[in-house]
């Protein structure tokens, strides 16, 4: 790790308590207390932090809730400096958070990547900071990989605070078809054509166990570490978004698997992020280019993925302008706040 990044360590241990203005976060540690995980089912925890919402305080305390975890790795690549006292002060308490900070904005890929350097446990998972598991979440997801010896990397039932279940964690092979469908929604053409598939599979029939899936979401996910080194990690290349489809792309090269847990709910909770819209409707853009360019450059002509390309680009156009008059003062606003933090 570089002498920039800092692990925070002690000993001893003391519940989390709620400050005023926290997302509500279910008081389970006390129930769980600490127990010591098998060492074949235990689990490092990785959570890339930037800016990050209220929501974080209860996704530290539902992982810490977790029996199985081992460590929890916080990548943080930005926080404001209450944010950041307050995480110091969490590491000093709680052993098994460790923290890299110091080393700026360095993407999610990268972050996701540092964290998992420092790893000790045989599993690694991947949990966004918005994001609150029930108990027995890593005990159920590990449950998947024992009864499914192809499985390398496993997703949850990603859902709204309400029970809906989100778009992104089940989906189809993004390929650059199925985003041209995406774009100008010709599935409503064709709706029961199956050349005409969308993307997402959340709008079809639940699934409520494991099942295998071309592809999840990177929001919540679960694999071996020694798989993890295998493939490489994630592709820094992808400072935002497109990360995770890329690495189920390459589970499948290698001759893994990639699993939904239908019956295992995580909370997302979107948006929750300090960051300028803009910012990531860039990087999202560009992430898919290069990703399609990456996959696809050999299954399609060139003149199709630039097709898609100005496609993506076009889009990205449409929606920077639309937010810029919210967004430009915002992050001015944001710009200036940081700036003296």
């Amino acid at each position: 790790m570089n002498s920039s990044d800092t692990e925070s360590h002690s000993q001893g241990r003391q519940s989390l308590v709620q400050q005023p203005g926290d997302f509500p976060a279910a008081a389970v540690l006390q129930a769980y207390g600490k127990p010591k995980a098998r060492q074949d089912r235990s689990v490092s925890s990785v959570t890339v932090v930037y800016y990050p919402g209220a929501v974080l305080w209860a996704c530290i305390e539902s992982l810490l809730a977790q029996p199985e975890l081992v460590e929890l790795i916080l990548v943080v690549n930005g926080i404001e400096r209450e944010g950041r006292l307050r995480l110091q002060a969490l590491a000093q308490s709680e052993p098994r958070i460790r923290l890299i900070i110091g080393q700026g904005n360095i993407g999610f890929a990268a972050g996701c990547n540092r964290g998992a350097s420092i790893a000790t446990a045989n599993r690694l998972a991947f949990v966004n900071p918005d994001c609150v598991l029930a108990p027995g979440t890593f005990g159920n997801i590990l449950d998947v990989f024992d009864a499914k010896p192809q499985a390398w990397l496993v997703g949850g039932r990603l859902q709204h605070p309400d029970g809906r279940e989100q778009r992104g964690g089940r989906r189809q092979t993004m390929t650059p078809w199925r985003v041209f469908v995406e774009l100008i929604r010709l599935d409503r053409l064709f709706p029961n054509h199956p050349y005409f598939a969308r993307l997402h599979d959340y709008e079809n029939t639940p699934i409520g166990e494991a099942a295998e899936v071309p592809m999840i979401s990177g929001a919540f996910m679960m694999i071996a570490r020694n798989h993890y080194e295998r493939l490489g990690g994630m592709d820094d290349n992808m400072f935002l978004h497109a990360d995770d489809v890329d690495l189920c792309i390459r589970v499948g090269q290698h001759g893994g698997q990639v699993w939904y847990a239908g019956h295992v709910p995580i909370t997302h909770h979107l948006s929750t992020s300090d960051v300028s819209r803009t910012f990531v409707e860039w990087h999202k853009t560009r992430s898919t280019s290069y990703y399609f360019i990456k996959h696809f450059q050999r299954l399609y002509p060139r003149w199709t993925l630039s097709g898609i390309s100005v496609l993506l680009w076009l889009r990205f156009a449409i929606l920077a302008l639309r937010a810029l008059p919210t967004d430009l003062p915002r992050s001015l606003r944001r710009w200036i706040r940081r700036r003296h933090d």
